[in-house]
């Protein structure tokens, strides 16, 4: 039903098959797609022209399916020229020495703890022999200088940037991939190594809003007292949490709460309904609606802009557009289809937002609440209005947690106990700072009106503070080191398709549908925990200490920083280890002893180095970044670059 009506949602997905797709094939086929991209659009064109001049409408399977498959190649070409790793002239494809190069700088200071950050964008880079040679790609620099560099700067940085590096360790956030995915696949620590030659506007619009942010920032420093109130701000209304602090971001985590802080539907949603509040469009003459939407896109686009085009605020003023456009000529649009429509103009504008953790989470928390909340609703009708209005709000929130939940906790391995609570407190919250705050980044300049506004916000969201991390403060605030695989994510959502379908249209073979793969999965679950499982010791590479897990059953951790066990071993051990027992570990001399207790015999390492005393047949492997690697190096070293696994068989 909700194909047939919805035909933007059919477009997307075939689309969305079409970038997937790229991820199998690689771009071997780039070529071929393109002819055959082509060749069904003539196809296409030729039947329906031929249907147009007979006035009949035939072909009404072939027509459909060539359009889905000129969807496929096109998502696969478009994933292709969006692709770095395809432009030939991309700094990852030069093997020359680089002596240095020339860059503009994309925007401005990021302050890391023992440095400042910059995004280049490279014009020429400069080789061995002191030729200048144009090349593409971006960089990630890391700088300590005083004044520090702004967007548009032109400059000279020394030296040769580094590929960023995979993880060492299995399971740990591919950090590589993550930035690879935004068109980055250089790093350079370059200290003072950087001078300003010039200035050269690369991106007028960006820097003409980034002018505007960076305004609104310092006067936010300026006129807010609370430092954690000054963060929330910049968060909440500019979209930038970067500057949050770890204490802030973990009590809205743990909360619940993160996503008031990412700029989304809530917020374009706010200033688009503002609108509406003086001047109804329907009521107006067709030239004046077109004229007063066509502002408020405008309005919507420059906020976006304003708040650096995260994927949720791409999302939201994408649909709002959309919807404003409908409402041009008179028209209410169908919400799924401005949702699917929204998703297809953007993927086609960057296919790799497909891969990207917030566009996945708007778009499923936006299609919760729309799927979810009507059902939830309508369970219990509240008679008295406040009550109503508190059963709306926990609705909408348990309605997009229903449909995040499996992605979310995969990617962030945590879940909000208390996220309905939470949310009573910081969307109507949300809603009053941003009430309240636009109007203030807009009467920043004007005495007295712009110093009251500040001191209303900065009070509100210390309010709203004192409430979050009251709500982190209460015992068993959040359930941690959660793994779910990928198998178990469908399982859920084909689950509860099924529960909502059957609120919907109820049919008896969704009942059956259900009862059968809950069979199946329980089954192989089951099955997969009796099969007997291969005795594997895994050693982590760690900068100090040991850390090392055993048989699904064992770890050790000896001297390890703790921030490197958060990032670095626990979410692999978290999703392996059944049970966790310590295992001992002794010291003799220039010896270390771990004893395996299921093998019955410990493990050896003199002078740091590994004393292969195995009864067993042993299978060495390296972690390579993605997966396992086998190796025929018996050598290892208690201190190793990168995670090794023994087999013992």
């Amino acid at each position: 039903m909700i194909f047939s009506e919805f035909p933007f949602l059919r477009y997307t997905l075939f689309l969305i098959l079409g970038i997937l797709l790229y991820q199998v094939l690689g771009s071997q086929y780039f070529i071929l797609s393109v002819a055959l991209l082509t060749s069904f659009y003539f196809l296409y064109a030729v039947l329906v022209i031929w249907n147009w001049l007979k006035k009949q409408y035939g072909y009404r399977i072939l027509i459909p399916l060539i359009a889905y498959i000129q969807l496929i190649l096109l998502g696969y070409v478009v994933t292709y020229l969006k692709d770095f790793k395809n432009d030939p002239d991309h700094l990852i494809h030069q093997k020359q020495e680089i002596k240095g190069y020339i860059a503009v700088v994309l925007g401005n200071d990021e302050v890391k703890p023992n440095s400042i950050a910059n995004r280049l964008r490279m014009i020429e880079l400069i080789d061995e022999s002191l030729n200048p040679i144009t090349i593409t790609g971006e960089v990630l620099i890391y700088h300590r200088l005083e004044h520090g560099l702004k967007s548009g700067d032109l400059v000279f940085v020394a030296g040769e940037p580094e590929l960023l590096t995979p993880p060492t360790n299995p399971a740990e956030f591919h950090y590589q991939r993550f930035m690879q995915r935004q068109q980055l696949a250089h790093r350079h620590f370059i200290g003072e190594k950087v001078f300003k030659i010039g200035y050269r506007s690369s991106q007028p619009i960006e820097d003409f809003f980034l002018k505007i942010r960076s305004a609104i920032i310092s006067n936010i420093d300026a006129k807010f007292q609370d430092n954690q109130a000054k963060q929330v701000a910049q968060a909440l209304l500019l979209g930038q949490k970067k500057n949050l602090e770890k204490e802030v971001s973990e009590a809205y985590v743990t909360a619940g709460a993160m996503h008031v802080l990412a700029v989304s539907g809530l917020h374009v949603g706010i200033i688009y309904g503002f609108f509406f509040l003086f001047f109804k469009p329907y009521r107006m003459k067709q030239g004046a609606r077109i004229v007063y939407l066509s502002i408020i896109i405008l309005i919507i686009w420059a906020y976006a802009m304003l708040t650096g085009m995260s994927p949720s605020v791409m999302r939201a003023a994408t649909m709002f557009s959309l919807m404003a456009l409908a409402q041009m000529k008179s028209r209410s649009p169908s919400i799924f289809n401005a949702i699917a429509l929204s998703a297809l103009l953007l993927l086609i504008f960057d296919p790799f937002l497909i891969y990207s953790v917030g566009f996945q989470l708007s778009y499923l928390a936006l299609i919760g609440i729309i799927l979810i909340q009507p059902i939830l609703v309508s369970i219990w009708i509240p008679k008295w209005r406040v009550v109503e209005y508190i059963w709306q709000i926990s609705m909408v929130g348990l309605a997009a947690q229903l449909m995040t939940f499996p992605i979310s906790t995969y990617y962030f391995h945590v879940f909000p106990t208390y996220f309905l609570i939470s949310n009573l407190v910081a969307i109507p919250g949300a809603f009053l700072i941003m009430s309240v705050g636009i109007p203030m980044m807009l009467c920043f300049q004007v005495p007295i009106l712009g110093q009251s506004l500040a001191w209303m916000t900065e009070q509100l969201i210390s309010f709203v503070n004192f409430l979050i991390f009251g709500i982190q403060s209460i015992p068993y605030a959040r359930i941690a080191h959660i793994n779910l695989s990928s198998e178990f994510m469908i399982f859920y959502w084909f689950i509860l398709a099924l529960v909502i379908f059957l609120f919907i249209n109820r049919k008896k073979w969704m009942l059956y549908a259900g009862f059968t793969t809950l069979l199946i999965f329980g089954g192989f679950q089951v099955i997969r925990a009796f099969v007997k499982n291969e005795k594997a010791l895994t050693i982590y590479a760690v900068s100090d200490g040991i850390a090392l897990d055993f048989d699904h059953s064992f770890y050790l951790d000896f001297g390890v920083p703790e921030s490197e066990l958060s990032f670095k071993v626990f979410p692999n051990r978290s999703a392996n280890l059944r049970r966790a027992e310590p295992l001992p570990i002794l010291l003799r001399g220039d010896s270390l002893i771990i004893p395996l207790p299921e093998l019955k015999q410990p493990l050896y390492f003199y002078h740091g180095e590994w004393m292969n005393q195995s009864k067993f047949t042993i299978y060495q492997y390296a972690w390579n970044g993605d997966a396992w690697q086998e190796i025929n190096d018996e050598a290892l070293q208690l201190k190793i670059s990168t995670a090794r696994k023994l087999v013992f068989k």
